[in-house]
């Protein structure tokens, strides 16, 4: 059964526990939304929205001039049930917000959720927390091509690495997990775990297209399972496109929310 708190995480994620500098993160949490701003500009998420329609336009700009001021963009906006005004995604859109349909984009996620425990690896597949700046940069390199990344924003992250890696090894940042299938490099998943959070967030899963079907995402998400019993949080939630969420649907997770995926083509 999946408590009131892990579906509420599940759904904002970005509005739970403390974010430090450290994190390579910078958060600006009101009672209107929560805005993430991550260590690459780019890296640009709304959520956890709870709006007044009477000033709607107020806060979109208040929210555009952060943006700016931080020297972000591409601010993507997540609309879930909890959400207000109802017609939020309506709204939205009638101020310039468009379905956010890019590549290696989705306009709608599915918040999933996992409290048991996961079917283990396959034969011939290991997954693992990279043990080294090398293997981070792998991890990076497979997810870039997973999802077909802008080849700007590859260069971004790929330029940040060492500091990234850092951050990972110290936990101040998300883990990041590899897969190796035969020996060699086919998948990678991170999570970012907190102890003031009800559940251990997955993102950036992604599997090389020659090693999709064998089991690598189901050895990553058993990876992820076992470090969060471990760290005494048993609860996997991550925001699934269309993808992703037959596969994790398989592995026993449970949809709590649905998401409108939105782009402020005015931060682009």
């Amino acid at each position: 059964m999946v408590s009131e708190d892990v579906r509420r995480f599940a759904e904002d994620p970005g509005a739970w526990g403390d974010v430090e500098a450290r994190s390579g993160l910078t958060r600006i949490l009101t009672d209107r939304y929560c805005l993430i701003l991550g260590p690459v500009p780019t890296f640009t998420s709304v959520s956890h929205l709870r709006l007044d329609p009477d000033t709607l336009t107020e806060t979109l700009a208040e929210v555009r001039a952060q943006v700016a001021e931080h020297g972000h963009r591409e601010a993507i906006w997540w609309i879930g049930p909890s959400a207000t005004p109802w017609d939020l995604a309506d709204q939205l859109q009638a101020h310039g917000l468009v379905p956010d349909s890019r590549a290696g984009s989705e306009p709608h996620a599915t918040s999933m959720v996992l409290t048991e425990g996961p079917p283990p690896a396959p034969a011939g597949v290991v997954a693992r927390r990279v043990a080294s700046l090398e293997e981070f940069v792998t991890a990076g390199r497979i997810a870039d091509a997973s999802f077909g990344a802008p080849e700007e924003n590859a260069r971004a992250y790929e330029a940040i690495g060492e500091a990234s890696f850092g951050r990972e090894q110290e936990g101040h940042g998300p883990r990041t997990y590899l897969a190796f299938l035969d020996g060699e490099p086919a998948g990678v998943g991170r999570g970012w775990f907190a102890s003031d959070c009800p559940a251990v967030l997955m993102v950036g899963g992604g599997v090389l297209p020659q090693a999709r079907g064998r089991g690598v995402y189901r050895a990553l998400v058993r990876a992820r399972w076992d470090d969060a019993v471990a760290a005494g949080t048993p609860a996997l939630t991550a925001q699934a496109g269309a993808m992703s969420r037959p596969v994790l649907e398989h592995l026993g997770f449970q949809a709590v929310a649905e998401q409108e995926v939105l782009l402020d083509t005015a931060t682009c």
